[in-house]
């Protein structure tokens, strides 16, 4: 029988300005074991984040993803065996579900001979996930800006200068995405925009060529953050922390919980600043302190 491991890398979307279409792969990752098998079913396991409440059955996000490649050759999930092992925290912000989607996807894929292009997966996984952000940086790794005209999806990946480091502070506080999508205006100022289209402007090619210090100014945002920052108590406070510890860039990561900067040194130091800035608003906090991801997704595919 055959087996697939998939890994697939976190994401942190939106970096301030670049809301639903700046996306960035980072270095923790989960991973899914597909096989398939004689015995009729889909039977998952799951290992790390999560193990204790994410649905084993057909409730699990990874079967849908499932059902779309099945699709494909006209028939139903049976006979899979999947293991799920995360590493990427839940509901922080930090694209779990997109990679726990993505790894289905491509799995699938590969276990039934099923050839996808990128543009594909893409399209698959933006349909489950609703947003093609995270999914685009994960299955491509780097900076990504991806947009969805509504039939087709656009996207370029650009290099990053390889000192940049990205320290994520993930406070024990859930935000749900559709709690955090749900309180955003429907309609913005004039003004507000162009706020945000001159942020994005400045802040890709300063990402890209390495001008770290616009980071501050390039990264700032009126379309999602202050409306956010309901939500989390002690946003501010946390930015403000890192940029006098030595972060170049502050922002929430996708719809938060977690809080990443950018950093070139001290990192240490950064994360640590954070976490005492979300302390003293009284949430707990831990640090992880992460590279950019430059490959994406990764398939091993075993014949047993």
């Amino acid at each position: 029988m055959r087996k697939v491991k998939v890994k697939i890398p976190a994401s942190t979307t939106n970096l301030g300005c670049g809301f639903d279409c700046l996306g960035l792969a980072l270095t923790c990752y989960n991973v899914v074991e597909m096989e398939l098998i004689e015995e009729k079913g889909v039977f998952i396991r799951v290992e790390g984040e999560g193990e204790n409440f994410i649905p084993k059955d057909t409730k699990n996000i990874i079967f849908p993803a499932l059902e779309e490649i099945f699709k494909k050759i006209g028939k139903k999930p049976s006979g899979i065996k999947i293991t799920e092992i995360n590493h990427i925290p839940i509901g922080k912000g930090l694209g779990s579900s997109a990679a726990t989607r993505l790894g289905g996807i491509v799995a699938a894929s590969h276990l039934l001979d099923v050839n996808l292009s990128y543009k594909e997966i893409l399209k698959i996984a933006t349909k489950l996930e609703g947003h093609p952000d995270n999914v685009a940086a994960s299955l491509l790794g780097g900076f990504v800006a991806v947009v969805n005209n509504g039939k087709d999806l656009l996207w370029i990946k650009l290099d990053i200068p390889e000192n940049l480091k990205v320290v994520v502070v993930v406070p024990e506080l859930q935000i749900l995405t559709e709690k955090a999508r749900k309180i955003l205006p429907l309609k913005v100022s004039l003004s507000d925009a162009v706020f945000n289209l001159s942020r994005v402007a400045l802040l890709v090619p300063s990402l890209t060529q390495g001008v770290w210090n616009n980071l501050q100014v390039a990264m700032q945002d009126k379309l999602h953050q202050p409306y956010r920052a309901s939500l989390l108590p002690g946003m501010e406070d946390v930015f403000k922390a890192a940029f006098l510890a030595g972060a170049k860039g502050a922002f929430l990561s996708g719809a938060g919980s977690s809080i990443a900067a950018f950093t070139l040194e001290k990192e240490e130091d950064v994360g640590k600043a954070m976490k005492e800035a979300f302390s003293k608003n009284g949430i707990r906090s831990k640090v992880m302190i992460l590279s950019v991801d430059r490959e994406g997704v990764r398939v091993d595919e075993k014949k047993q």
